[in-house]
Order: C-alpha cells, then sequence, then structure tokens
C-alpha cells in the first residue's frame, strides 16, 4: 500500500510522475524524464527547507541514479558550490541470504570535496538501504559535514528507521529525509510494490544490475572535461 507525503497529496504533477514511474506502458525516454523531473522537484524542497545559498554541497549518487534523479536536483539547487560524486554498486546476497544485502563500490567519480556543510544522498528507492548505507559510509570517512539529506522519490515503509540503526546517532541526529511516498508490499520477486514498476536499471535502458556498471553517465563526462 502506498502512502504519500503531504507534498505529494498536495502535488498532482508528482502524484502524475510517480504513476509514470510505476506504469509499464513508460517509455525508457519517459521513465528518464520522470526522474529528472522529480529530482528538479526534490530540489525546489530542499532549496525551502534549508538555506544553501551560502553553503557548499556535496550531493552523492549511484551511477544508474546520475544521469537523471540526480541531474535534476543539481540543475535547480541553489548553493554557493556544488560538487558531485557518484559511485558504482554492485548489488549482492552474500552466502545467497536474501535477508542479507550488500552493495561494494567498484569504482567512483568524486570531486574535490572541502568540508561542506550539507551531504545530499539521492537514489532512485530506497528499499534494503544497502546502497545508500555503503555510499554514506564512504562519505562520512572523508567529510563531516553538519546535515545529511537523505532524498528519494519513493522509500519502502521501515527504510528510514533501518538506515539510521546502521549508523552512531552522532551521525544519525544529521539525518533529514525527503520523499514523495513511502510503499509496505514486496512481490514474490522481492521487489517493493507498485514503486517504480521493476528493474530500474533495464527501465533507464542502461542494462541489468552487473551491466549498468559499465554506464559511464553524461553528467559525469561533461564535469570530468571542465575540471
Amino acid at each position: 500500500m502506498r502512502e504519500l507525503s503531504p507534498f505529494a497529496r498536495n502535488s498532482a504533477t508528482v502524484r502524475y510522475l510517480l504513476d509514470q514511474l510505476s506504469s509499464s506502458a513508460t517509455s525508457s525516454d519517459d521513465y528518464r524524464s520522470a526522474f529528472y523531473s522529480l529530482g528538479a522537484i526534490l530540489s525546489t524542497a530542499i532549496n525551502e527547507a534549508f538555506d544553501l545559498s551560502t553553503s557548499k554541497v556535496t550531493i552523492a549518487c549511484s551511477s544508474e541514479d546520475a544521469d537523471w534523479l540526480t541531474k535534476g536536483i543539481l540543475d535547480n539547487l541553489t548553493t554557493a558550490h556544488t560538487s558531485l560524486a557518484v559511485f558504482w554498486n554492485l548489488r549482492a546476497n552474500p552466502f545467497d541470504q536474501e535477508d542479507i544485502s550488500i552493495a561494494p563500490i567498484t569504482k567512483s567519480y568524486i570531486e574535490e570535496i572541502a568540508n561542506p556543510a550539507y551531504l545530499i544522498i539521492t537514489k532512485s528507492i530506497i528499499y534494503t538501504s544497502c546502497v545508500v548505507r555503503t555510499n554514506l559510509t564512504y562519505l562520512i570517512e572523508h567529510l563531516n559535514p553538519e546535515k545529511i539529506i537523505i532524498a528519494s522519490p519513493v522509500m519502502f515503509a521501515n527504510a528510514e528507521e533501518t538506515l539510521k540503526a546502521e549508523f552512531s546517532p552522532e551521525i544519525s541526529d544529521k539525518f533529514n529525509f525527503l520523499y514523495f511516498a513511502t510503499d509496505n508490499e514486496v512481490n514474490a520477486e522481492g521487489k517493493v510494490m507498485p514503486v517504480i514498476g521493476g528493474s530500474v536499471y533495464e527501465r533507464l535502458g542502461i542494462g541489468n544490475s552487473e551491466t549498468k556498471n559499465k554506464y559511464i553517465p553524461d553528467i559525469v563526462k561533461a564535469r570530468r572535461a571542465t575540471l
């Protein structure tokens, strides 16, 4: 069952875009566009909730989210300076235990980070939290942000509590969650429903959970060329 956040309940546009993600009839191009647009709306919510205008901000994501969801946020943030960190994660269940998920980083693109006031972590959907946990753990070993914003269109119902439990209060007390909907149903294949309509990698047109790591986001190519 899906529960909309107050922001989504008051926005026909957000509800339409969430339906676009859930629908199997949505083309790859429209699916990508929906993520970009939701990112832009998340960015508006972030700008309204936090004064980033004079702050250094680092925004971090997995590679599959970089060109659409994250770019939508990045293009619309109002900040003094923004750096980008992109991680290629390989999802796995060690020892064939379906209830244990890990997401080791196989490679990364990280721009120079100099003590940002805010760290924004983005993810298309937060379910088991293993990808967010892995990327966040790496970053907090190198950063000490004042606030950590975790932004996602959709979260599983207990993902917020699960993620907080993975960190000490010193870190988790910095967490601020922004999302449009929570879902609490899982189908026979272990996928949250109705959520984002299946495998995000395949629907974005960048392969499956393994081959998607060969994809180099356009945003990384463009930003790397200017450094």
